[in-house]
């Protein structure tokens, strides 16, 4: 062997020598790397569950057992379908609910039991004739469809709008009871009509309710005279809505929105308008309100048969002073109080017949005579609010016919009631005017979205009147 040839052999070891070296180092390396990724990944992983996740997951540390499913899910689960039977009963005069129950087949051990677990929810004595109540009868879903009996389940009823008294039957064959809320939608309507007798009569025949009626008559007697002015053709507008419960059913009567009189060409408009601290007064589109002391006319679709002053006493037959005015109108005629105030005197007997005094604000009195009858709960030193009914037309005492005879005092002086001008009781400021501006722009914006509508009612033949929407 050459040296030549001895030395390319030497070259070509150390070659093999320094690949072996660097095949190594990178086989190191490689686990090198692998070994950190892992506990790389392993610390990111730890942080991940330890920090980010949400604390639930730690639910699984917790020393207490998970709580069972308890045991009544277990017996609905078994329990075979069942068929219900509904059918609705009302209270009648004199009535109760245990003896509605009993005519009804209703034995007088469940009977008991339904009532007794409603006792402490609510009182039955509050219900009143005509209230309807629905009971409820289950039996097996394979017995016959025809099957004219079965199991009472309870029952339930709606003392008032808002709200619903449940009563069921329980898996122990006890009873419970719940009272429930019953949410209400409003709707809005709208009666545009004229008039050819009466405001009362014209807002009827429009589908207006009767309480709200009465409370068109209180809105507009501050500034009309129903006796006086009111003439056939006068144009009457209303805008008010109606509550609805989720089946569609009328629960409620609603509210006065909007209302506007047309009389003698003078347009009387009122909204009613919320505060900021929720309190509501109608007011007039100069931001006035409509309310005053004391209301003009007391009684509605009355005529005046006497004036204020000297007259002869139509049965007593000599000349004196007239108190009063005097509303002629059919026995029974609802009238109501002038003003708010409280009872101060309340006479049966004598020249006055049936008879009521109110003392209100700022020194003033109404008297009420002749009435056929009191309403409920008038005695002396009782509180009564404007508008409220307080009595019924009649001709009790000295009285050629049925009327009311109406008067005012002040400081205990008789004064012309056609003569009071009161100032409103309230005026809005520069701020409460733009809030007024919004309401009557909403007003007039539900008006033209309701004539928009072509559904004319059937009540409305006058003029164009609209569903709600």
């Amino acid at each position: 062997m050459t040296e030549e040839n001895a030395h390319v052999i030497e070259e070509s070891s150390e070659q093999q020598t320094d690949k072996l070296r660097l095949s190594v180092r990178r086989r190191r390396a490689r686990r090198q790397f692998s070994v950190a990724f892992i506990i790389s990944f392993g610390l990111m992983t730890w942080m991940v569950t330890g920090f980010l996740a949400p604390e639930v997951s730690q639910a699984s540390l917790s020393a207490r057992s998970a709580p069972s499913v308890p045991d009544i899910y277990d017996t609905l689960r078994q329990l075979p379908p069942m068929q219900r039977r509904t059918m609705t009963d009302q209270l009648k005069p004199g009535d109760s609910l245990a003896a509605l129950l009993a005519r009804n087949g209703v034995s007088a051990v469940e009977a008991d039991a339904a009532l007794d677990s409603m006792r402490a929810q609510f009182d039955s004595r509050k219900l009143r004739p005509g209230q309807k109540v629905r009971l409820f009868h289950e039996w097996p879903a394979d017995a016959p469809r025809d099957i004219k009996t079965g199991t009472f389940a309870g029952l339930d009823f709606i003392p008032e709008p808002r709200q619903q008294v449940s009563i069921r039957r329980t898996q122990d064959n006890g009873f419970e009871t719940r009272r429930l809320d019953r949410p209400l939608s409003d709707r809005y309507f709208v009666a545009d009509t004229l008039i050819n007798s009466s405001v009362y009569e014209a807002a009827r025949a429009s589908g207006v309710a009767p309480n709200l009626v009465v409370e068109l008559i209180r809105l507009f007697s501050f500034s009309v005279d129903f006796q006086r002015d009111i003439r056939q053709g006068d144009q009457l507008e209303v805008l008010y809505t109606r509550r609805f419960d989720q089946d569609n059913q009328l629960a409620e009567e609603g509210e006065i929105v909007f209302a506007a009189l047309t009389n003698r060409g003078e347009r009387h408009a009122y909204w009613l308008h919320t505060h900021a601290d929720g309190a509501q007064h109608y007011y007039d589109e100069n931001g006035k309100s409509v309310k005053r002391l004391l209301m003009r006319t007391p009684v509605d679709g009355a005529r005046l048969s006497s004036r204020f002053g000297m007259r002869r006493h139509p049965i007593l037959g000599y000349t004196r002073l007239h108190r009063g005015l005097d509303f002629a109108a059919p026995t029974g005629t609802p009238i109501f109080a002038a003003g708010a105030g409280t009872i101060l005197k309340k006479t049966t007997k004598g020249s006055n017949g049936l008879f009521l005094k109110l003392r209100h604000k700022n020194g003033y009195a109404t008297a009420y005579a002749h009435m056929s009858g009191f309403a409920k709960g008038m005695n002396i030193g009782k509180t009564v609010q404007q508008g409220q009914v307080i009595g019924y037309v009649g001709s009790t005492g000295l009285a050629t016919g049925p009327h009311l005879h109406y008067e005012v005092l002040e400081n205990d002086k008789p004064v012309n009631p056609r003569a009071l001008d009161l100032p409103p009781a309230r005026k809005m400021n520069a701020e409460e005017m733009l809030s007024l501006s919004e309401t009557r722009r909403q007003a007039v914006k539900r008006i033209g979205n309701l004539a928009a509508s072509q559904n004319a009612l059937s009540s409305l033949p006058l003029r164009s009147g609209v569903n709600a929407r």
